[in-house]
C-alpha cells in the first residue's frame, strides 16, 4: 500500500515538470527510483525541451553556462554532456535545465580558472594529488547487478593536515565525474557505502567536509543517488546519521540502508540488494584489493 501510494505521489509530482510528450517510466525499483525508458525519439524530444527551459532561466542562474559556452563550448554545448542532466532528472527538462547551470557555477566556484579545463588529472586536477590519493572515497571496479557503481568511503582515511577541504572537495567531484564516465551509471545511479569498520575517530568525521561535499552534490552534478548503505554502524552513528540525514534531504532519508553489523549478514543483505561479494573490498571479506594509486596511475596514463 505504501510503495503504491509512493508511486501515485511521483505520477502526480511528474506532471508538473517538462518532460517529452513520448516518456514512459518503469515503476520503482527497490530503492523507489523511477527509470525511463529511452529511445532516439525521448532522447531528441527531451534536449530540445531543456534547450526551451535553460532559456527560461534568469541571466544570474546562467551565469555559469554563459561562460562554459564561451570558454569550453565543444563540452558544454554537447548533446552527450545535457543528456546526464536529463538522465538525473528522469527527462523533467525543467529540472535538468536547473541542475545544469547549477553545475556550471559550482564548477566555476570550486575550480576556478581550471573549470573550463577537462576534468583529468592532469589538468583540472592537477593540484589535487593528496586529496585524490588519500582514498578516503575510492570508485569500485565492478558495477552491481541493475548496473550502478558503487563509491566506497572511508571516513578513517581522513587527515584535513595532508590536503584542504577545498581539494578534497574537488578530488571526490573526480571521483563521481569518474563514475559517469559509464552509461548505465548515468541511467540507473550510484551506490554510496559508508565504511565504518576502521573504526574511524569521533574527529575524522569532517562534518563541514560533507556538508561541502553534499552542497556539490544535491541538486548539482548529474548524478542519482540510488542508496546509502552505511556499514559497521559506529557507536557514535547517532551524530553521524543526523549529519547525514539532514544533507540528503527527505527523498533520500529512505535510501539509507543499515546492514547487520555481522559480516555474513551484511553479505547476505547486499547480495539481496544485488550487490555480490565478489565485487566488494576485502575490507568486508569481498573479492577487491583496492589500490588507489594503482587506479590514479592507470587513469593518468588513459589521459583522464
Amino acid at each position: 500500500e505504501q510503495t503504491k501510494r509512493e508511486f501515485e505521489h511521483t505520477m502526480a509530482s511528474s506532471s508538473k515538470h517538462v518532460t517529452p510528450p513520448s516518456l514512459i517510466k518503469l515503476e520503482p525499483d527497490q530503492y523507489g527510483q523511477r527509470h525511463p525508458f529511452e529511445n532516439e525519439e525521448v532522447i531528441a524530444q527531451g534536449l530540445a525541451l531543456m534547450e526551451e527551459e535553460i532559456a527560461k532561466l534568469s541571466e544570474e542562474k546562467k551565469d555559469g553556462v554563459f561562460q562554459a559556452e564561451k570558454n569550453c563550448p565543444e563540452l558544454s554545448k554537447s548533446n552527450e554532456h545535457k543528456l546526464m542532466f536529463l538522465r538525473s532528472e528522469m527527462f523533467n527538462a525543467d529540472l535538468a535545465a536547473k541542475r545544469y547551470a547549477k553545475y556550471w557555477n559550482m564548477r566555476i566556484e570550486l575550480f576556478g580558472d581550471k573549470a573550463f579545463e577537462k576534468i583529468t588529472l592532469d589538468k583540472a586536477l592537477r593540484d589535487d594529488g593528496a586529496a585524490l590519493s588519500n582514498g578516503f572515497a575510492r570508485l569500485l571496479p565492478s558495477k552491481e547487478k541493475a548496473g550502478r557503481s558503487i563509491i566506497w568511503v572511508d571516513p578513517s582515511r581522513l587527515d584535513e593536515t595532508k590536503y584542504t577541504r577545498e581539494s578534497m572537495v574537488r578530488a571526490l567531484f573526480y571521483i563521481q565525474t569518474a563514475a559517469l564516465e559509464d552509461e548505465s551509471t548515468q541511467k540507473k545511479g550510484v551506490i554510496f557505502m559508508c565504511y565504518n569498520g576502521n573504526n574511524p575517530r569521533f574527529e575524522q568525521f569532517d562534518r563541514k567536509l560533507i556538508k561541502m561535499w553534499a552542497a556539490t552534490v544535491r541538486g548539482v552534478m548529474p548524478l542519482r543517488v540510488s542508496a546509502l548503505f552505511i556499514l559497521h554502524t559506529p557507536y557514535l552513528f547517532s551524530v553521524l546519521a543526523n549529519a547525514l540525514m539532514f544533507f540528503l534531504g527527505e527523498k533520500l532519508q529512505k535510501r539509507v540502508r543499515i546492514p547487520s553489523n555481522s559480516i555474513e549478514e551484511m553479505l547476505k543483505h547486499l547480495a539481496e540488494c544485488g550487490i555480490d561479494r565478489e565485487i566488494l573490498p576485502t575490507e568486508v571479506d569481498g573479492g577487491v584489493s583496492l589500490d588507489q594509486e594503482k587506479w590514479l596511475a592507470e587513469r593518468r596514463f588513459a589521459g583522464k
